[in-house]
């Protein structure tokens, strides 16, 4: 088997990862040594000066990541010599081999071309070949040095775009809860809180408005009764004359004094009658005529005069027996034009007349007199 091809199966080795790219290196000088008819590679070194091409590394430039050098090895011009020269390159790696350039025999080999970082403009110091030295060169481990073999298949491509995908998922699923959180128990909180004002706006006017009822009494200078009522209505005086209302003297009485309307409010409690009368005067007639035609109808049925105090008549009409009634009543003109009536009756006469006092005081004060 020739050396060109023991380096060509270390090339396919190298290749293939079955040898590492020092155990390359050194089966590579040691096929180069003997090919060239020395025992070491320092004898190699110091029989360059005396025909043997120069054998030099070149420092390429930094490769992109993801690519590695490929390995080349050139014959020599010279007969039996060749040299071994590293050139990177942009694709995957690869080795090849050129056949040797036969020379004339008898002639003296040519020159060899200067070193290719010698025409940069900046050329860097040469460094000796790899199998010069048994220690590994300063650049070893760096990305300025050469990779081959098994120095790039360790290489791993970089992971950064999928850690920043990551990264951006997880901020966005952070985002997400922290949203959901303030939605949970900050929207929905505010939701439930206007509900409850809407609601409290809708109860609150039926509080407001849960006012009590007007009592149900006549139009006109009115108060409520205690008790159960027992007369509450409002008739003109046509009316009242064929209803007989109060009476029927007394309706024919007022109607002859230019009274228009009449109503009137009785209630009855714990065997107690109280009564409001209140007669409307039309613009014809006049409010102390009818005063005084309803107190002289009482004077003529033996009613006593209690007092006229402010305008106000009070007339009593003591029980006759023990079962007739004790009966409290009392006359007098309202400011808007109203001869009003203010009764009490029942069997027991304290109880009349204390009730009755009362209820004169509360609706003389209700509804004053005319002074």
């Amino acid at each position: 088997m020739s050396w060109q091809d023991e380096l060509a199966q270390l090339d396919s080795a190298l290749a293939s990862g079955q040898i590492s790219a020092d155990e390359y290196r050194t089966r590579r000088d040691r096929v180069i040594a003997q090919a060239s008819g020395q025992s070491a590679p320092e004898q190699q070194q110091q029989q360059q000066p005396q025909g043997a091409e120069p054998t030099a590394v070149f420092r390429p430039v930094q490769p992109p990541p993801q690519q590695a050098d490929r390995t080349q090895v050139v014959s020599g011009q010279g007969p039996g010599n060749e040299h071994t020269q590293v050139v990177g390159r942009q694709d995957a790696d690869s080795t090849q081999i050129v056949p040797n350039i036969q020379q004339q025999p008898h002639f003296p080999p040519p020159q060899p071309p200067p070193p290719w970082e010698s025409q940069q403009p900046h050329p860097q110091a040469m460094t000796p070949p790899p199998w010069a030295n048994e220690d590994l060169p300063p650049e070893f481990g760096q990305q300025s040095w050469p990779r081959q073999g098994p120095e790039v298949f360790a290489e791993k491509s970089g992971g950064g775009t999928g850690k920043v995908v990551g990264i951006i998922v997880a901020v966005v699923v952070v985002l997400a809860l922290a949203g959901g959180a303030v939605w949970f128990f900050g929207f929905k909180d505010s939701g439930n809180n206007q509900a409850d004002n809407k609601t409290t706006e809708q109860t609150q006017p039926e509080t407001t408005s849960s006012k009590p009822p007007p009592p149900d009494i006549p139009e006109g200078p009115f108060l409520d009764l205690p008790g159960d009522k027992v007369f509450n209505r409002t008739v003109p005086i046509a009316q009242a004359v064929a209803e007989k209302l109060p009476t029927e003297t007394e309706a024919k009485l007022l109607q002859s004094v230019g009274v228009s309307e009449v109503s009137g409010l009785v209630a009855e409690d714990n065997d107690l009658r109280s009564g409001l009368w209140a007669f409307k005067v039309d613009e014809t007639g006049d409010p102390a005529a009818v005063l005084a035609a309803m107190d002289q109808l009482y004077q003529q049925a033996k009613y006593e005069l209690v007092s006229e105090e402010n305008g106000v008549k009070v007339r009593k009409l003591a029980a006759a027996t023990p079962d007739a009634p004790t009966v409290f009543r009392a006359h007098y003109v309202t400011e808007d034009g109203y001869l009003v009536r203010v009764e009490v009756y029942g069997a027991d006469s304290a109880n009349v007349e204390s009730t009755f006092n009362d209820l004169l005081a509360d609706e003389t004060d209700e509804f004053a007199p005319v002074s």
